[in-house]
């Protein structure tokens, strides 16, 4: 079976790369200036050029929206051009700006307006890493016009100037006016008649119902968002379904597709997808749950194509269904919807390999230097999947990181994992996505002296064995400019113990990697960073979990862990291997 990797490992390469996909000419980049006017906030701006943004101050003064953008902060805000406004005006039949309501326009500036700062270097092909005031997200990507890369907000408007920084923030000129959603994804889905079969099928089985709800009336909160993955009529064709009537007498095994239990019912449940995942969140996650409960979805990125259940069991290939990119992100006020080229069906899951850092954090990953420089440190409940019961907690990266072998040079550093008279310190995680069935766990750390003793439960369940997170492996010993093995060591040998090496090197020369204090110097096996076997866990359901450390005896210091593995039982465990640079190393 092929072993799967988090995608978000090549997040930063890949923002990058996608921008140029978009560009005809893409032999360089699209540089834009950055105009500084740092003496005046927002709203002192606008008023500075009444020619081009008299509309819109007219439109914050109208809200009560001047006095806030006056005052300190730090706000984006895209800003439509008077012709814009105008434009915007003549679709709604009005004359002015005040004959509009108040309550539209005050939705009209909060859906304009992030509590952030945002320049055009934080753009990629996909949502933008705050929503706005309104609640919904902005989404921003790029298309060539007459051989020029034109910067498009929302699928909307083009960016007209960009990055213009003023004291409270920055300003973003666009040619049109950005109208939030106000349907929801039924509504949106049912009407468009490209999609009739799939939202006759949504209307049968009652989960129309599920997508039918405005956030506002959704009392369940986990509840609000919805991913779905659309199959129109003519994708639906191309599996031999030309009308409803086919596609129940192919899927719906009982007759009664409002039953949960029946296979059409499934089949649409699978292509929904619980929460708010724009293209990006789609594909930086190896796997997605969806309403058909003991189901998930796998995602792939190969080059610039998004590619659904495209997996390999067995040593053999299962082609994957495409997302046809252009077509999708569209937003709902409850969700986004995205377009399939091909359809796809329920697959029967296997267990694979989850090899997961845990610096894969929703808010690491939006902060502007990530992968850059070090994190503010986190309290807890700062992090939604991560707790703990002392201290603060840091996000590390190189230089500091660079030290260590640990995957793309950074790690969370913990304070310690001790015990103490009024309580022992714990840390919880939620897991990635993991497939139903039995795995072995792999705690990858730095020992540097800190900590103790910690057993690890899975799901409230305490695995047998301890971990001694003060102990190094065995001695290295010098050979030539290599460290190696000690004699008598081998990665067999440390695998029965419960202990592996996780990072680059040998035995094949040419996967060394470079020893941190002597660049003509290379490693294969270094006493403190390596991982230890938690023991084996029962996936009960696919799904994510709960996985937690106790200290259980005495120790001091922070801890720093890099990486969790889970790796079914009955697989290689000791490859692939993990460079600080971010690459992946395969078994030889």
């Amino acid at each position: 079976m092929e072993n799967r990797f988090p995608i978000s490992k090549y997040l930063g390469l890949v923002s990058a790369m996608l921008l140029l996909l978009f560009t005809v000419n893409a032999c360089q980049d699209e540089d834009f200036e950055m105009t500084t006017t740092s003496d005046v906030n927002i709203t002192e701006y606008l008023k500075q050029e009444p020619g081009r943004f008299s509309l819109f101050s007219k439109i914050l003064g109208i809200t009560k929206a001047e006095g806030s953008l006056s005052a300190y902060g730090t706000y984006t805000t895209f800003v439509p051009t008077n012709a814009a406004i105008e434009a915007y005006l003549r679709q709604q039949g009005k004359a002015s700006v005040e004959e509009l309501e108040v309550n539209e326009l005050t939705n009209l500036v909060r859906f304009h307006l992030i509590r952030d700062t945002i320049t055009t270097k934080d753009f990629t092909d996909g949502k933008l890493r705050t929503a706005t005031m309104n609640g919904q997200y902005i989404i921003t990507g790029a298309q060539n016009v007459g051989g020029e890369t034109k910067l498009t907000i929302n699928k909307q408007a083009v960016l007209e100037q960009p990055d213009i920084r003023v004291g409270n923030g920055i300003i973003h000129v666009i040619d049109n006016v950005l109208k939030p959603s106000k349907q929801t994804l039924a509504q949106m889905i049912s009407g468009n008649p490209e999609f009739s079969i799939f939202s006759q099928a949504l209307r049968e089985t009652g989960l129309y119902d599920v997508l039918n709800v405005l956030p506002e009336n959704q009392p369940d909160s986990t509840k609000m968002f919805n991913t779905v993955l659309v199959e129109s009529n003519a994708v639906l064709a191309k599996a031999g379904i030309n009308s409803y009537e086919e596609l129940k007498a192919k899927y719906s095994d009982t007759g009664n597709p409002a039953s949960p239990a029946d296979s059409l019912y499934l089949f649409v449940g699978y292509h929904i997808l619980p929460g708010l995942k724009y293209l990006p969140d789609v594909f930086t996650a190896p796997s997605h749950p969806t309403l058909s409960p003991l189901d998930v979805v796998t995602t792939k990125l190969v080059g610039s194509t998004i590619l659904i259940n495209d997996d390999t069991f067995n040593g053999v290939h299962e082609k994957g269904a495409e997302i046809n990119r252009t077509a999708s992100d569209n937003s709902a006020a409850n969700g986004v919807f995205h377009i399939m080229e091909a359809p796809y069906a329920i697959k029967v899951r296997f267990p694979f390999a989850v090899y997961w850092e845990v610096t894969d954090q929703p808010e690491i990953r939006k902060l502007s230097n990530y992968r850059k420089g070090n994190s503010p440190k986190y309290n807890p409940g700062d992090l939604q999947d991560v707790n703990w019961q002392m201290g603060s907690v840091q996000y590390i990266v190189a230089p500091e990181a660079r030290k260590f072998y640990v995957y793309n040079n950074d790690f969370l550093q913990f304070p310690a994992l001790r015990t103490n008279v009024a309580a022992n310190s714990w840390i919880e995680f939620k897991t990635p996505m993991l497939v139903k069935g039995r795995y072995k766990v792999w705690i990858c750390f730095i020992r540097r002296g800190g900590g103790g003793g910690v057993q690890v439960s899975f799901n409230g369940k305490v695995l047998p064995k301890i971990l001694n997170l003060r102990e190094s492996l065995p001695g290295e010993v010098l050979v030539g400019s290599h460290w190696t093995y000690p004699q008598g060591v081998t990665p067999e040998s440390l695998e029965a113990l419960g202990k592996k090496i996780t990072f680059g090197g040998r035995p094949e020369a040419q996967f060394a990697v470079p020893y941190y204090n002597n660049p003509n110097q290379t490693i294969d096996y270094y006493r403190d960073n390596y991982a230890l076997l938690a023991g084996t866990i029962d996936v009960e359901k696919t799904d994510r979990h709960t996985l937690r450390m106790d200290a259980v005896w005495e120790g001091s210091g922070d801890v720093q862990f890099d990486m969790i593995h889970f790796i079914p039982e009955n697989e290689d465990q000791l490859w692939p291997k993990f460079n600080p640079d971010g690459t992946i190393v395969p078994k030889p």
